[in-house]
């Protein structure tokens, strides 16, 4: 006999309604990353192998370490912490010191993400937060790619424009290669790892700022700098998607990316730092309950009938 009671389990985010796991999903980010890595490896030779794989394992001990001092859960197995490892690295120049790889990764699994409670419970993307405490104690070391702070003053890089996009250019790790990014983009919307919204918000509201209020008089070219140089696309891909961090309905993940485009829009034009990217989404990520919130009510708004949000 039936007492009418369904059984339920109490679990925080994120919150997966597929048949999938979160080292599936962490799997598929790794696997979407393999092009840039490679790339990163061929243009910047042998230290870069060496900066990601010190970065990941970092990570991964840090995370190791952590329960052990705590007596928390251990979660190593989930894969997560090599992808914050990896996105850390992502975010650095070759040229950074080693240290700097491993400070920023240490920081992220420590402090932003193992401090909180662990995944699920952080506020802030690990990763970034990493990156920026990184670049704020190494910054005469970790410098960003000269192309951003020539647009920061008004100016047009002399890089060819296919340069930026296929990566035969100078920068973080990661970033120099906005065509492979989004070949990895792709294979992680097939997958269902990511949305759709909060990629296409981001660039669009970020490209349409640029191209109103250009920097200088060539606007298509300007927009198309800003656009593919720094790491607005590795942002928009890798770091905006954090099922943790960022909203939970396509309403908010739009209202997401268009803060994200256009407080990177703002700091680059007249922020400290040119190139933006991760403290717009840092600064968003504090802002993801009350977009949470806000979407709810839009939904609850919308009538019968209307389209469904996922």
């Amino acid at each position: 006999m039936t007492t009418g009671k369904t059984d339920m389990t109490a679990a925080r985010a994120p919150f997966i309604k597929r048949d999938e796991t979160v080292r599936s999903m962490m799997a598929d980010v790794m696997i979407a990353a393999i092009p840039a890595a490679v790339w990163a490896v061929w243009r910047f030779g042998p230290r870069a192998a060496a900066a990601m794989l010190v970065s990941v394992l970092t990570a991964i001990a840090s995370e190791a370490a952590f329960p052990l001092i705590t007596h928390s859960e251990l979660r190593i197995g989930d894969l997560s912490a090599a992808v914050t490892g990896l996105l850390c690295a992502f975010c650095l120049p070759a040229s950074a010191p080693i240290y700097a790889f491993v400070c920023a990764s240490a920081f992220a699994i420590i402090i932003a993400k193992c401090a909180f409670g662990g995944i699920g419970a952080n506020i802030f993307n690990p990763a970034l937060a990493g990156v920026v405490f990184a670049r704020l104690c190494f910054s005469g070391k970790a410098p960003l790619s000269g192309d951003l702070a020539t647009l920061a003053a008004g100016g047009l890089p002399s890089t060819p424009m296919y340069d930026a996009v296929v990566g035969a250019t100078d920068g973080a790790l990661g970033e120099v290669s906005a065509l492979l990014i989004l070949a990895g983009g792709v294979y992680l919307l097939f997958r269902g790892v990511i949305s759709w919204q909060t990629p296409l918000a981001f660039i669009a509201t970020a490209a349409a700022l640029a191209m109103t209020f250009p920097a200088n008089a060539s606007s298509v070219q300007y927009t198309m700098y800003e656009m593919f140089s720094g790491s607005l696309i590795l942002g928009a891909i890798f770091l905006t998607n954090d099922p943790t961090t960022t909203p939970s309905t396509g309403v908010g993940r739009l209202i997401f990316g268009a803060g994200c485009g256009a407080l990177t829009f703002v700091m680059r034009r007249w922020g400290g730092d040119p190139d933006g990217v991760a403290y717009a989404i840092l600064t968003m990520n504090m802002l993801t309950g009350a977009i949470d919130r806000l979407a709810a009510v839009t939904l609850r708004r919308t009538p019968r009938g209307g389209e469904n949000e996922s």
